[in-house]
């Protein structure tokens, strides 16, 4: 359940009449950074308008901040003409209201236009979590379509994404799960989602913030420790920064370097699979290629069809099948994975179901 609940319009004359940030802030790396990105890893050109998904913390407003900056700039190679601000509110939590008030506050004060969307995940069934994954990508989508933007940025940092990787690595992933969040992804024709501060930190942000002189709202939730992000962030990140300086943007380049790995390897199972809702094939041509290829395409194939298994089906089950299609054994299998998946192995045929 989707809806907008408000949308403030500040028009192009009055924006150019605003104060800018501070000059120490608007001359800051960060800035420097952010446009940098935007161009060579996010490939947004100019973009008329640029929507920024604002939650009210220091790294969405860290990013709203230099984008607003950006936009009143006058470059000859590359300026953002124009910035939206986009806050989705999910109304799960009794601060909500206080944090959208608070994101109304700082557009009227950078002269940003801004979209409310509120959502009702809690209101849906199923799982909340997911219900609010999929209403604020819809919100997102909407409030960009609203404005005729092409790209949505978001405020995912290094330091996100090494929880992400580390998220992936212990729940046994792929190469697209270690792969980490992709500096742009496609969310439909003409819209997509970018992240141009992945190569950024935290600390990055919250200098930014202090320099620019903006405040910022915290969310609970990034402190409690029975959420998993949290949980790492209290205990585990501190230990690898401090045996592995900048550890956060090491994993940025490791996940830049595993996506490669992971546009190869999806090149080598179009090939030999098919695409990725292809059930069936020859067994004597899958069984001439290494056992890990035979192991990620029978899980590409299965998680296509089944999405939510992508952390049960664990590289075990996956490589008893892949040995056995291998093997001399010519005798039928059968192999049940979760969420009701069942592979079969004949001697001719492997096929799935």
């Amino acid at each position: 359940m989707t809806t907008e609940s408000q949308s403030q319009q500040t028009p192009s004359s009055a924006r150019d009449d605003r104060p800018l940030l501070p000059i120490a802030a608007r001359r800051h790396r960060f800035v420097a950074e952010v446009k940098r990105k935007l161009l060579a890893r996010c490939e947004v050109r100019n973009a008329d308008p640029l929507l920024v998904a604002v939650s009210g913390g220091a790294d969405s407003v860290a990013l709203l901040g230099a984008c607003q900056v950006l936009s009143h700039r006058k470059s000859h190679d590359y300026n953002i003409k124009s910035v939206v601000a986009v806050h989705v509110h999910h109304h799960l939590r009794d601060s909500a209201d206080q944090d959208a008030e608070f994101v109304q506050e700082l557009c009227d004060r950078l002269g940003v236009q801004l979209i409310v969307k509120d959502i009702y995940p809690g209101k849906e069934p199923g799982n909340i979590a997911a219900n609010a994954r999929d209403l604020r990508y819809e919100a997102l989508t909407q409030a960009a379509r609203s404005v005729n933007a092409f790209n949505i940025a978001t405020a995912h940092h290094g330091d996100d994404q090494l929880e992400t990787i580390l998220i992936a690595l212990c729940r046994g992933a792929g190469v697209d799960g270690l792969s980490g969040m992709a500096w742009t992804r496609p969310l439909e024709d003409g819209l997509a989602l970018v992240r141009p501060l992945l190569g950024l930190r935290k600390a990055n942000c919250l200098a930014f913030c202090q320099m620019a002189e903006l405040s910022w709202c915290e969310d609970p939730t990034n402190s409690d420790p029975t959420q998993v992000r949290a949980r790492l962030r209290r205990d585990v990140l501190p230990v690898l920064e401090e045996l592995w300086p900048d550890a956060a943007s090491r994993a940025t380049s490791a996940a830049d370097a595993m996506a490669i790995a992971r546009h190869a390897l999806n090149a080598q199972l179009q090939k030999t699979f098919g695409d990725d809702n292809s059930l069936s094939w020859n067994r004597s041509d899958i069984a001439l290629l290494p056992l890990p290829i035979i192991a990620a395409g029978l899980r590409r194939a299965a998680i296509a069809g089944h999405p939510n298994i992508a952390d049960s089906l664990g590289q075990s089950l996956l490589n008893q099948a892949a040995e056995a299609i291998c093997s001399d054994d010519r005798s039928p299998k059968e192999y049940h994975w979760p969420g009701g998946v069942i592979l079969m192995v004949t001697s001719k045929q492997i096929q799935m179901k």
